[in-house]
């Protein structure tokens, strides 16, 4: 009896929590091993959803590996996306810590880019506004699939260029749903939301105007989303406005770390970084920029995952200073990662030096965490899925 036949014999819930054990890019390789595992992950109805729960409940942080999507755009429409991984654990003298390096030739329909969010393996860009209105794409980069959502019809007259815009990309674990939210102002005193809920079929919905504390001018970057919230920098009343994904609505605002006298609200930041919100303030030390940066995170020092814990149980914490504000990980050794055109460097926040651990050759705009999965947008319920070319992946050497 070969090796394989053992598998034959072995009850389906067993062969279910094997194969989702295994890294997505290894689970789509299984599919040829066997007719018994291709059809488990190929018509299985909560594979991809096993799947994605157990890497979401193991994180690869735990063992010193985190992983990330690279963006680089040297030029206009030319736009370059790569997977890597960083594992703390590699053996110092015979390996690099940046693994698994490949370059993903993503044929989206519309370049470049504005904004780049990923969750749960889903990544999401939207057109860059001097192009006109704003569609999304939405796109798998392991599977292939992808989708572009209709333009949000809002009835301005006003050009797109012209009305303010900003958008963010998240999910809600309880209902099992992704969202996409739109931001427009184009009024004084007013800023008009709108929802894509993926699989929903019903488009964008508009959630309603919001005044008051809302009416005001948002950093308009994308928005960082947390743990089933996606936050926004507000210049105006230098707060950070809070939108909750599940109740569809802002919730009370958050007040950042203690600013210095000095501080200038622009050239501050909020960011994401290893799965806390991340509040960044610019100052001048004898001359030279750096940035404290300050944790969001429970009084008692835990990680909270429900999502709607009340804000009153958060509190800001402060971490670091670093000397750059491209940052997007940080290692079990405390170690920050950070990125600096076409490096990736890792600083040591108690030395203050930075070590420079790979040079892609291509100047980076974006770098944000990214963990493989088989989420498929079919099985989410989107109706008009299409597949991109299959293009050979590049593996790339890391260079010193």
């Amino acid at each position: 009896m070969g090796f394989m036949d053992y598998f034959k014999f072995l009850p389906v819930e067993i062969t279910l929590d094997i194969l989702t054990r295994l890294q997505a890019e290894t689970v789509l390789d299984s599919k040829s091993v066997c007719k018994t595992w291709r059809d488990l992950i190929s018509y299985h109805p909560s594979f991809s959803k096993m799947h994605l729960d157990h890497h979401l409940n193991h994180a690869d942080s735990d063992s010193g590996k985190l992983s990330f999507v690279a963006l680089s755009d040297n030029e206009i429409g030319c736009s370059k996306f790569y997977f890597f991984e960083y594992n703390e654990n590699h053996d110092q003298s015979t390996t690099q810590p940046i693994e698994r390096i490949r370059r993903i030739n993503l044929n989206t329909p519309f370049k470049p880019f504005r904004n780049v969010f990923s969750c749960n393996g889903l990544i999401c860009l939207d057109r860059h506004p001097f192009l006109g209105a704003q569609p999304h794409c939405i796109c798998n980069p392991i599977t292939k699939e992808y989708i572009v959502l209709p333009e949000i019809k809002t009835g301005y007259c006003d050009p797109p260029w012209s009305v303010e815009f900003t958008s963010g990309f998240g999910y809600v674990s309880s209902t099992n749903e992704y969202k996409v939210v739109g931001i427009y102002r184009s009024e004084p005193r007013h800023m008009e939301v709108y929802i894509y809920t993926l699989g929903s079929g019903n488009g964008w919905r508009n959630v309603g105007k919001f005044s008051s504390q809302f009416s005001c001018t948002i950093h308009w970057d994308q928005g960082a989303f947390v743990n089933g919230v996606i936050y926004w920098m507000c210049n105006e009343l230098e707060i950070i406005l809070v939108f909750n994904l599940a109740e569809e609505k802002f919730s009370e605002a958050l007040s950042p770390p203690p600013l210095p006298p000095d501080s200038i609200w622009q050239n501050n930041r909020i960011g994401v970084l290893n799965g806390f919100l991340f509040y960044a303030i610019h100052l001048v030390v004898e001359g030279a920029e750096c940035f404290d940066i300050w944790l969001l995170k429970k009084k008692d020092g835990k990680h909270g995952t429900k999502e709607r814990d009340q804000h009153q149980s958060l509190v800001w914490n402060k971490e670091f200073r670093v000397d750059d504000v491209e940052l997007f990980g940080v290692t079990k050794s405390n170690g920050v990662l950070i990125y600096t055109n076409n490096y990736l460097n890792i600083y040591d926040t108690k030395a203050s030096t930075s070590k420079r651990i790979v040079d892609f050759k291509e100047r980076f705009c974006a770098v944000i965490p990214h963990k493989n999965t088989l989420v498929s947008l079919t099985e989410l319920g989107e109706k008009d899925v299409k597949i991109m070319e299959c293009f050979k992946i590049e593996e790339t050497e890391s260079h010193d």
